[in-house]
């Protein structure tokens, strides 16, 4: 019987076959352990960590609530006053919210747990019934004024009543759910870390195993393979990146030795071609060379290359000379029409910001008043305008046509125009068309040409000033639309007159809209058409909005849409609740995250104004 060689291939195969079956041990205990430890974990995820954000969320919730009552016994107020509209909502809203959450989590507490949730159940609600009584006796600023309701509720607050004995049990109840949810918290930590423990042990005496093996493996394979195959490897991986090897690759009697013969030859042609390579590339085109043989295509094409080499670099020195020089000069031409644009652009910007109120001379007009102002380009076709004329407190919000350098103009001829129609009206319908007989009338045609203002600029403003044949005036899609308010603080009243461009009032979380005209300054002769104005009674605490498109025009969010009117009606709801000092960094915020990636498409601008 022939006796079985146990050669490298079996020892190989033994090896490996140890390796792969502790390998799958290991697989399976981990397997097993992991899934534990999951459950584990999604316990203390789903269940316990969230139990305890809850019922910190319920102790904090409780300790507002006793400010607020304290505030309510201790302080003469209205109905509406903001600390009780806040104990309101807490009784009324937060404490059924946090048993909401509780009960979605109470499946996996302990029955204990489960019965104590029960119970700071009904102590909670025989606290809320103590502050409905409370509220009930004293529910607006007259009935502080009745001794016998105040007397009523305050003894539910005295030391030691009602009041102090139900709200330390719903402490005490809060307290003891949160050290049970705790323990368990400790319990289920302790168990995955003594899994991981487990998991630790058993893969470090497989890591041995595989270790010790692999040596044994490593030396066999490198003593009869793996040494001989590093070297031709190296050779092969420095030809490879172009660097030939120092010395000749190590020869041997078997197959291996064949191919070091044959990458050593390799390495030697390759060194014959670097240094005609090098020659040539130095400029000796009579260097000389020969193929290693009559196939090598690689030596005929260097001859080749050597030959066109020559006659290129004669054709070459004198197209290089043209050239450069060619380019020098379009580079002096390019350098100088850059940097009389960037002037011109900064100038512009200057001007602008020039004819636009600073936030101090905006504040002495109408002190309490913001503004989110973001140009599309480094100059802009929107523009603010603040002024005070007598009792009047003046503002609005314009929208030229255009944007960029052709916008900016139109803004400085709307802002000179209003300027000048506001030394004689001061009510905004009149204003409007005071303001549209001006702009028409400085944007004719024979006062643009005395002007000399750049054909260029006409074209990308597109003034609605043309006439048919007869003389009649034709009209155009550009001009202004804007939205202008007075203020009369003293009536509580405001005047608003509109070119397309509506008033916004937030009141207590309500947007109401008034509609501007729905034509636009220019885009009418003079005396065919009249501004409407709208008187609008006011109350102190009041928000009132006047924008630009560009806001609602703007595209992004999640499928790059626009952010559409209904968006932003919400938004202004959402600002009007923030004090006036953050609307320009809120507008600002959700302005940018609807934007995204997507590039700006106009001039922004929102106005606001809180009434004091």
């Amino acid at each position: 019987m022939k006796r079985l060689r146990w050669n490298i291939a079996w020892r190989m195969g033994l090896g490996f076959g140890v390796f792969i079956l502790a390998v799958a041990v290991l697989f399976v205990f981990t397997r097993i352990t992991l899934s534990e430890s999951r459950a584990l974990g999604e316990e203390i995820d789903e269940s316990l960590v969230p139990s305890l954000g809850a019922l910190e969320q319920m102790d904090q919730t409780l300790s507002e609530s006793r400010v607020y009552i304290n505030h309510w016994l201790t302080r003469q107020s209205r109905a509406d006053d903001e600390e009780k509209l806040a104990l309101r909502r807490l009784v009324e809203v937060e404490f059924p919210q946090h048993f909401t959450e509780l009960t979605a989590l109470d499946r996996a507490w302990s029955p204990g747990a489960q019965a104590h949730l029960d119970t700071l159940r009904k102590e909670t609600d025989a606290l809320s019934l103590l502050y409905g009584e409370i509220m009930r006796l004293l529910p607006d600023f007259r009935s502080y004024d009745d001794p016998i309701a105040f007397m009523e509720a305050e003894a539910y607050a005295m030391e030691g009543a009602e009041l102090e004995r139900y709200t330390r049990r719903v402490k005490s109840r809060i307290a003891a759910l949160t050290d049970l949810q705790n323990a368990a918290l400790r319990e289920r930590t302790a168990r995955m870390d003594e899994l991981g423990a487990q998991l630790t042990m058993y893969a470090g005496r497989v890591a041995w195993v595989v270790v010790i093996l692999g040596i044994a493996l490593g030396i066999i394979v490198t003593r009869s393979i793996v040494t001989p195959v590093k070297e031709l490897k190296r050779a092969l991986l420095h030809m490879g990146r172009g660097v030939l090897p120092e010395q000749d690759v190590r020869v041997t009697s078997d197959e291996i030795g064949d191919m070091a013969v044959a990458v050593n030859r390799l390495a030697q042609g390759l060194s014959r071609t670097q240094k005609f390579s090098q020659e040539v590339g130095g400029g000796d085109f009579d260097t000389p060379y020969e193929p290693l043989s009559d196939d090598d295509t690689l030596g005929k094409a260097l001859l080749q290359m050597r030959t066109s080499l020559a006659e290129n670099e004669r054709e070459l020195e004198g197209k290089v000379t043209e050239r450069t020089e060619e380019l020098a000069r379009q580079k002096a031409r390019a350098e100088e029409i850059l940097g009389d644009l960037q002037d011109s652009i900064s100038y512009a910007l200057r001007i602008q910001q020039a004819i636009l109120p600073s936030e101090q001379e905006r504040r002495e007009v109408i002190h309490d008043s913001a503004v989110f102002y973001k140009p599309r380009d480094v100059v802009s076709g929107d523009f603010f305008w603040f002024k005070s004329v007598g009792s009047r407190r003046m503002f609005s919000a314009i929208d030229c046509t255009g944007h960029g350098v052709p916008g900016a103009f139109m803004s400085l001829v709307g802002h000179n125009a209003l300027d000048r129609v506001t030394k004689v009206f001061t009510e905004p319908h009149k204003v409007l068309d005071q303001l549209n007989t001006q702009v028409l009338t400085l944007l004719r045609k024979e006062i643009r040409a005395m002007a000399n203002i750049p054909a260029e600029l006409l074209r990308d403003l597109a003034l609605p000033s043309e006439t048919t044949e007869d003389g009649s005036y034709i009209g155009g899609q550009d001009g202004m639309d804007l939205a202008m308010v007075a203020i009369n603080w003293e009536k509580m009243h405001v005047e608003f007159a509109g070119a397309n461009n509506p008033l916004y009032l937030v009141r207590d979380g309500e947007l109401e809209e008034f509609k501007a005209d729905k034509f636009a300054i220019c885009s009418f002769e003079p005396g065919a058409k009249n501004y409407s104005v709208q008187t609008v009674d006011v109350q102190s605490g009041d928000t009132l909005f006047l924008a630009t498109d560009g806001f609602v025009d703007q595209f992004g969010g999640p499928q790059g849409k626009k952010f559409m009117r209904r968006r932003f009606r919400e938004l202004l709801i959402e600002t009007a609740a923030l004090p006036l000092e953050e609307h320009e960094g809120h507008l600002s915020a959700r302005f940018e995250a609807w934007r995204g990636e997507e590039e700006q498409v106009d001039d922004v601008l929102v106005v606001s104004v809180r009434v004091p």
